[in-house]
Order: structure tokens, then sequence, then C-alpha cells
């Protein structure tokens, strides 16, 4: 007896109640008009009701794909590499952060894109470890995967800052510069942040990885609130950032 009982409430919670609901519906007068059993009142009436269960059906459907769609935002992929679209939409931005340990490598791929950036009045914000901060270069060298030394660490920052410096210098505009007296937790490339098509890269600095510093996320507005949480971190410590060269 408890089986029967167990199996019919199973039934009547099944989630294709409405969808085994319509198939008998419809079944049964289909056979009363075949055999002329009900009037063509009847069958309308019926007709009717089919497309009201239906209509339930789909309303629930939508439901549930709104459901799966609510517990899919916030959920953010995991990358191993940089997206290969992002030096495009890094040289096609009016608006761009960086913010990394050294950002050697991605300045240097900027030089030519810089210059266009700024002259059609762009602005553009960079900032980088403090070289000239002994203690925090040598944590730095320890956290790199390949140390090759404090000092070529220090080079390589000054050489990104110098690029800068000299880039401001020649074609002016709206080129900013900071160093960092701590080492942020990951690197960003905050890209036209307050436009509907604004796109947050965010690589977490794993401690001595093998290959590319991972994961790497890519964040656009529909990434709430991740989107908003990682521009804002990226807004913070440009904030704690000091000017370069240091205003006297």
């Amino acid at each position: 007896m408890s089986g029967w009982i167990g199996r019919a409430r199973a039934f009547v919670t099944d989630d294709n109640l409405d969808l085994y609901l319509l198939a008998l519906v419809g079944l049964v007068f289909t056979v009363l008009g075949i055999t002329g059993l009900s009037d063509v009142t009847t069958l309308a009436s019926a007709v009717l009701a089919l497309l009201a269960i239906l209509a339930f059906s789909q309303i629930k459907s939508r439901k549930l794909t709104q459901r799966i769609n609510g517990a899919r935002s916030g959920a953010v992929a995991l990358r191993g590499e940089f997206p290969p679209d992002l030096i495009d939409r890094r040289a096609s931005a009016s608006d761009i952060l960086l913010i990394g340990l050294t950002m050697t490598r991605t300045v240097q791929g900027m030089r030519t894109d810089l210059p266009t950036v700024l002259k059609t009045g762009g602005r553009v914000r960079v900032l980088v470890l403090d070289p000239t901060d002994e203690r925090l270069m040598v944590i730095a060298d320890r956290h790199r995967a390949h140390s090759q030394g404090v000092e070529h660490l220090r080079a390589r920052i000054r050489a990104t800052l110098d690029d800068l410096t000299s880039v401001r210098e020649r074609h002016g505009g709206r080129l900013e510069i900071r160093v960092l007296s701590t080492i942020p937790s990951a690197g960003f490339n905050c890209l036209d942040v307050r436009k509907p098509n604004g796109v947050v890269c965010v690589q977490h600095y794993e401690f001595h990885p093998e290959g590319e510093a991972a994961p790497i996320m890519v964040l656009s507005k529909d990434d709430a609130p991740w989107y908003q949480r990682f521009a804002a971190e990226a807004e913070r410590l440009w904030e704690s950032g000091a000017d370069w060269p240091a205003k006297v």
C-alpha cells in the first residue's frame, strides 16, 4: 500500500505533470471526436482547456529558464591564457587602467597604439611597483618563479617607467604614471569600464607559476557583481599609488 502512495505522490509532484495531463486530455478528446461521442461545442471547450494547460506549461518553463540563468550569473570562466583579442581591445579603448608588477611586456606591446590613444583624447593610467623601494623589490623577486635577481627586476620596472615617461614627453595627452608600495594580488587590464562594452581582465599572481600566472578572468558588465568588484579594487590600487616621477 505504501508503495502505491509513494508512486502517486511522485506522480503528483512530478515537474512534467502538466505535460502528462495535456497528452492524456488530448488523447481522450481525439478518441471522442473520432468516434462521434462528443459534439463540436464540447470539443471546442476541450481545445481551449488544452491551450490553457499549454500556456501554463510555457510559463513554468520560462521561470525555470530564468532560475537557471540567475544561477549562472556570477559564475566567471577561468582561463589559462589572456584572450586573443585583448591587444586589439586595448588599442581601441579610450580609457585604460593597467596595473602589474613590471608591465614591461604590456607597455612594449603598446608602443605603436599608445600614441594614437593619447592623440585621440584617450586616458591611459599605468601602475607598477616602486623600483626605489628596496624591501618591496626583494619580496617581489622572491615571488617570481624564475628569479634573475633584484637588480634585474628593478631594471625591468625602470625600463617601463622610462618608456612611459618618454611617450608622455613626446606626445603629451592624458598619460598618468604611478608606482605602488605593495604587491597587488592580481594584475589588471581595465578597458572602458564605464562604457557598455567595457572589460576587466584580471590575472591572479600565482606563486612560482610554471608558465603564465593563472587563473585569468575576463569580465564584462554581464558578470555582476564581480565586474564591479574587480574594477573597484583596481581603482583603489590606483588611488594608493604615488605619481612618477615624484612631484616636488
